[in-house]
């Protein structure tokens, strides 16, 4: 993260026990990529995102394309202050959230990835049984429905119609979500991964704008420890269905006018 550049990504599980390089160490060299070229003035977030993915993946050694399970990925959100405005780009399910000062919320976000998904039988199976109580989360039946997603999203993964993630391919980053604000309209900021956000969108448990309070008040952290609890409160995933009991959390609150 630099002065005026912020960047969270979620490197996605690898399948793969021989992949050569796992998800994280793929994500912490993007990263320091995508910092260091979006803090060059007027350079578009595109092309940043594009140049970034292609020199992480000569630096890795990676194949032309993101070969799923075997293959690194991650989700990209990605935050700048320029000439008076915040500008943020997105790839895959870690949002960018924008509290103006009206209070009204702006949420930049890739469903691209939860769209495809939910139209799947096995994920419709998966989430019935879940929502009955048929089944839990870790048993059999489950993992073998999480198998088969995968495979079928692996078939979807960064082509036109499909999905976009940040993996081998360079077109990744053309394909971002990307908007921008006036910074002096902007209050709070706040960049999440999946894992963070489901306090808002999965569990429902907090609005967007008391997130930021709540983590104003007492820091990100605690915004995190209520999404540990919900986990910890659901373990088969009865209540809130999903694919696994836990996932990464990350979550950034930045405030440009203090």
């Amino acid at each position: 993260m630099g002065k005026d550049v912020v960047v969270v990504l979620d490197g996605v599980t690898t399948v793969a026990e021989d992949a050569a390089v796992l998800g994280g160490t793929y994500a912490e060299r993007l990263g320091k990529e995508i910092a260091v070229m979006a803090a060059a003035p007027g350079c578009d977030l595109r092309a940043v995102l594009a140049e970034a993915i292609a020199r992480t993946a000569r630096a890795l050694n990676l194949g032309p394309r993101t070969v799923p399970g075997r293959s690194p990925q991650t989700t990209v959100a990605v935050g700048r202050w320029q000439e008076g405005r915040f500008e943020a780009a997105v790839i895959g399910d870690s949002p960018v959230v924008v509290i103006r000062s009206d209070g009204a919320v702006s949420v930049l976000t890739d469903d691209r990835v939860a769209a495809l998904a939910a139209r799947l039988p096995e994920r419709q199976e998966q989430h019935g049984r879940l929502v009955t109580g048929a089944g839990r989360i870790g048993d059999d039946r489950h993992r073998e429905l999480t198998r088969a997603i995968m495979r079928q999203m692996g078939g979807l993964v960064n082509r036109s119609g499909g999905y976009w993630i940040a993996g081998a391919d360079p077109r990744a980053g053309r394909e971002a979500f990307v908007r921008s604000w006036p910074l002096e309209e902007v209050t709070d900021i706040l960049i999440a991964t999946d894992g963070a956000s489901a306090v808002v969108d999965k569990y429902g448990l907090l609005t967007w704008q008391e997130v930021a309070t709540h983590s104003r008040v007492h820091g990100p952290d605690a915004v995190l420890d209520l999404v540990c609890a919900a986990d910890d409160s659901d373990p088969h995933g009865h209540r809130w269905p999903r694919s696994k009991p836990s996932d990464d959390k990350t979550l950034a609150h930045l405030r440009p006018s203090s």
